[in-house]
């Protein structure tokens, strides 16, 4: 396996590029650190991650969130020397179980460019403080602005709700008053205004709070090793349904169970709930329940 060894000494004493411009190294640096044994972690200075999508609209994401996140990774690498690099890329939507309800999906990847082998993570939380507003007059905009945690959560203020070449755009908001001369300068000149949430990481302290989470995870998927193999990052696959009901022990659609997969061997294992969970309330049983 070329110079690295393998399981978790593969990341021992080495230093973690982290391919970001907006503060995620915060808190992604020290968790990776003390899990994987680095030798510290620095963000990959003058890196342009808007080159691979900007939340605001300038630059539209061309790849799915997880190939994003990969290509920034493996970019980061290429411009700083670090052999050992880690990215991140979230996405803000619809949450597809409950539609009605928003969510953030991020997407950690760990490339070592040692031996070209990549590592991700993907994780989904309904915390976010997420959405946008179409504005007639300064009363709504403040509205809103109190609804998404202004100014502790940063906004951003143009003309539409979809930017295009040559708009006005005023990002990273959080200043009261810049925020209010933004919104009024173009309700005099257009009689209303688009107010977004500013979704980059250092501008929304609770989109940090869920990246943190995500290396929280990744790291515990990292540290557990193969039985077999003993190689690192021997991680959850597939969920497998069935849960029992615990009125009538007819399987329901609630995972029960969790197959674990080594890359390396390929050695695969079921292993039960990390909660302990045992059996479902009959309200979602389709026999208790139809």
């Amino acid at each position: 396996m070329n110079a690295i060894s393998s399981g978790l000494e593969r990341f021992a004493g080495r230093k973690l590029g982290v391919a970001t411009s907006h503060a995620k190294e915060q808190v992604i640096g020290p968790l990776l650190k003390q899990a994987l044994g680095l030798s510290g972690y620095s963000a990959i200075a003058d890196m342009d991650t808007d080159r691979f999508g900007a939340f605001s609209g300038e630059v539209q994401r061309t790849l799915d969130p997880l190939a994003a996140c990969e290509a920034k990774a493996r970019h980061g690498a290429e411009v700083s020397g670090f052999d050992l690099v880690i990215a991140s890329e979230g996405s803000f939507g619809p949450y597809p179980p409950a539609p009605f309800l928003s969510c953030d999906e991020e997407f950690l990847v760990l490339f070592d460019a040692l031996d070209g082998r990549t590592f991700h993570h993907r994780h989904v939380s309904l915390e976010t403080v997420f959405d946008g507003e179409a504005c007639t007059d300064w009363t709504q905009a403040n509205a809103f602005a109190q609804r998404m945690k202004f100014p502790s959560h940063h906004l951003v203020v143009r003309p539409l709700e979809k930017w295009k070449q040559g708009d006005t755009q005023f990002k990273g908001l959080q200043d009261k008053d810049a925020f209010r001369n933004a919104v009024e300068g173009l309700l005099e000149h257009r009689g209303s205004c688009w107010v977004e949430t500013d979704m980059r990481a250092m501008a929304n302290p609770t989109r940090m709070r869920v990246i943190a989470d995500t290396a929280v995870r990744f790291a515990d998927e990292l540290t557990t090793t193969c039985p077999v193999c003993q190689e690192c990052w021997f991680r959850i696959t597939h969920p497998l349904a069935g849960l029992p009901c615990e009125l009538c022990g007819w399987p329901t659609a609630s995972t029960r169970a969790y197959l674990h997969t080594c890359w390396a061997c390929a050695h695969a294992e079921t292993r039960s709930r990390p909660d302990g969970k045992r059996f479902e309330e009959p309200q979602h049983c389709g026999n208790c329940n139809p």
